[in-house]
């Protein structure tokens, strides 16, 4: 495994080795520039998917991850991580993205995963379909019957980004998957649209607007579930097609600290990561 490669276009690298103190991209500036891009456009934003799984206690897990919207895409950096008391990591595999030789990855001490990725031509960048996998995570499940892990996309120690073409940063959209540990193993497909799924805002202080495009009426249950795995908050509702928003009241059930909220349909669940500042 290589750390270290640089962008084969002259006056154009924005690859720097992992582990650096310094995430490549310009992360000081695009980490800002990013969090207001996302909010004032309304294009399209690139999603990356990690399979929620049921597996069984000594079973080798293979965990896609997918994209969607992953249209004249230039380069991207991701941080993963997940429990390693339920999942050791033993490969990544099964890449498919344009060359192998612009991919590296990296485990940090605690088993966080940074990655980056560049087009052969980063000037015309590549695209893919929806629900193209990208790469495969193998893992080893050691936890114990009951237990479960997330695959989360987190911050550290690469800030997440995307670039397109232009070399002009992209919205983000991240599904992370849940590794349930149970004797009987079946693939628990990750949520795809009819539904789609924003918090608004995130972090929050008093409330949280779960805001969701239907495209078909449906039945959801609303769970907010805290890092230790228990549902702290939980709702029932009836949505119809559209725009449809349901409150948090988060001054009132919750704590200050991170969480999950899961929305539950007949479908499947999608899940995002919300954080609460008071």
């Amino acid at each position: 495994m290589n750390t270290s490669i640089s962008a084969p276009c002259a006056g154009r690298s924005f690859v720097s080795p992992i582990g650096s103190s310094k995430p490549y991209l310009h992360s000081a500036i695009i980490g800002a520039f990013l969090l207001v891009f996302s909010l004032s456009t309304a294009s399209a934003q690139v999603g990356f998917i990690a399979e929620s799984v049921v597996a069984s206690p000594g079973s080798v897990l293979h965990l896609p991850i997918k994209v969607t919207e992953f249209d004249s895409i230039s380069g991207f950096q991701l941080s993963i991580e997940w429990d390693t008391l339920v999942l050791q990591f033993d490969s990544i595999s099964n890449f498919d993205l344009e060359k192998i030789e612009n991919f590296d990855w990296a485990l940090d001490s605690i088993h966080r995963m940074s990655m980056f990725w560049y087009a052969d031509d980063v000037y015309s960048g590549f695209s893919t379909e929806n629900g193209h996998t990208i790469f495969t995570l193998s893992f080893t499940v050691i936890g114990q019957m009951g237990d479960s892990s997330w695959v989360s996309f987190v911050d550290e120690p690469l800030t997440p980004e995307v670039i397109d073409y232009n070399d002009n940063p992209v919205p983000i959209d991240f599904t992370y998957g849940l590794v349930q540990v149970q004797e009987n193993s079946a693939v628990v497909p990750a949520f795809i649209p009819p539904l789609k799924m924003q918090i608004i805002p995130n972090p929050c202080r008093e409330w949280c607007d779960v805001q969701l495009e239907v495209s078909q009426a449906t039945d959801v249950i609303v769970q907010v579930v805290n890092l230790a795995g228990a549902v702290v908050y939980e709702l029932e509702s009836h949505l119809l097609p559209g725009h449809q928003d349901i409150s948090i009241p988060a001054a009132e059930a919750l704590h200050s600290g991170g969480y999950y909220v899961i929305v539950i349909t007949e479908q499947g669940r999608y899940i995002k990561r919300m954080l609460i500042q008071k």
